[in-house]
């Protein structure tokens, strides 16, 4: 049977060039997985519910389990103090003894503590059962994710949508505020509350922090070249293994808002093979051409998103807040998580542009007041002074260049119109030496 276009599809052995061997073997059915060797662990599932019942009570009552997955089984429990239902997820037995399948585990908790937002799934407390199996105590929300609902009902009406694409893009911004980029935006770890009506984001356990100051045990986790998730819904330099940047994150916003608007993926693929590669070579489709009740402007920002370069996209505070003005919904902490003060403010802000520029402004001011006493003692001769205040008044523009692509905090690439950026401007500052110099 033929996969529907866009969706994982059929096992492929073909390995192809271009991208890293981790997502070669994707394509190929396989993955890459972090667990040792070997027999898999012996603890069932009744033993882990005996466990947990027998670690948590009296305060938390295990009702039943939620479910099962690769790293991790959620259940159900009742806190009694506080007479509220509440979610343990708790690691699969068989990477128990793993490290740094534990490391992932438990960073995730510390990821999504770190943020208070009204669309991020809460942890309440974090422990360990006897056998050094760790789990998390987390916020339990009533209701089906994305990925159930395509399969059950196809795809959703274009308002609500992008209501559920906005509110995840506040959440996803406000975790980028604080470095810490999720790296797995997906149908499947975006829940609906049935009693609330958001959308909540979940699942942060292979989340990459960018903050500055990160221990090198933490960066070992991410490594570059590493593919963790899901390779149907990573960006292009996931794939490739090039560094990792928030921008990879707006790259899953744009495969969200397009599945849940068409139902489907922006790519016509028969297998993973040629999804894995379409992500990194293909232009992706455009919803409109699905969905004719869709607005150009809509269409042209789930684009933006997929660009392949990551300069091109938009940041994810940006996407919240044109879909939410789209929707007809007032801004506020859902649309802005950098709070009142603006689009362009945050932007200066977030990449430190105002302490760089007046510590670069009042440096040179220092060196040229310096430098304009020894010409008056004729320790040196003006020309000095004349050539200093031309580097000087070029090197505000470069300044406020090299802040604006790299003030943030992490590791950001150099893009193509940065390289034009700063070659203009070197041969303007050269043009000026020059003239200043045959002036005289």
């Amino acid at each position: 049977m033929r996969p529907r276009p866009g969706l994982p599809g059929p096992r492929a052995g073909i390995a192809f060039l271009g991208l890293t061997k981790a997502s070669r073997m994707a394509a190929d059915g396989r993955t890459q997985s972090s667990s040792p060797t070997g027999e898999a662990g012996s603890t069932s599932a009744d033993d882990i519910e005996k466990q947990l019942t027998a670690e948590l009570a009296p305060q938390l009552q295990v009702v039943r389990r939620l479910g099962r997955g690769s790293m991790a089984s959620v259940y159900l429990a009742r806190e009694q103090e506080l007479k509220r239902l509440v979610a343990i997820k708790i690691l699969a037995p068989r990477l128990a003894k793993d490290q740094r399948a534990r490391q992932r585990f438990e960073r995730e908790a510390q990821a999504v503590a770190s943020l208070s937002h009204p669309n991020i799934v809460s942890i309440h407390s974090v422990g360990r059962l006897p056998g050094d199996l760790p789990y998390i105590v987390m916020q339990y929300v009533k209701g089906t994710n994305m990925a159930d609902r395509l399969q059950q009902t196809g795809k959703l009406p274009v308002a609500e949508a992008e209501r559920i694409v906005a509110e995840v893009a506040s959440a996803v911004a406000a975790a980028h505020l604080k470095g810490i980029v999720h790296r797995d935006i997906r149908p499947a770890n975006v829940i609906y509350d049935e009693e609330t009506g958001k959308a909540m984001l979940s699942d942060f356990g292979i989340a990459a922090i960018l903050a500055t100051g990160e221990t090198e045990q933490s960066a070992r986790l991410t490594q570059t070249g590493e593919l963790i998730g899901n390779p149907a819904f990573m960006s292009p330099e996931q794939l490739l293994g090039n560094e990792l940047t928030e921008r990879s994150d707006v790259y899953g916003l744009g495969l969200l808002a397009f599945q849940l608007l068409t139902g489907r993926g922006p790519y016509d693929a028969a297998s993973n093979r040629e999804l894995l590669a379409a992500h990194v070579r293909q232009e992706p489709r455009k919803v409109t051409e699905f969905r004719v009740d869709a607005s150009p402007e809509l269409s042209d920002l789930v684009n933006r998103c997929l660009a392949k370069e990551p300069g091109h996209r938009p940041t994810a505070a940006d996407v919240a807040r044109r879909l939410h003005l789209a929707a007809g919904t007032a801004a506020g902490t859902a649309v802005d998580p950098h709070g009142a003060s603006g689009p362009i403010v945050d932007r200066l802000t977030s990449r430190r542009l105002p302490q760089i520029v007046a510590i670069y402004v009042a440096g040179g001011f220092g060196l040229l007041e310096l430098i304009d006493q020894l010409v008056g003692h004729a320790i040196v001769p003006e020309l000095t002074y004349q050539l200093t205040l031309v580097t000087y008044l070029f090197g505000i523009p470069a300044v406020l260049i090299i802040t604006w692509f790299h003030g943030k905090k992490g590791t950001q690439r150099f893009s193509r119109l940065e390289y034009w950026l700063y070659g203009g401007l070197g041969l303007a500052w050269l043009g000026t030496t020059l003239f200043v110099l045959l002036g005289r």
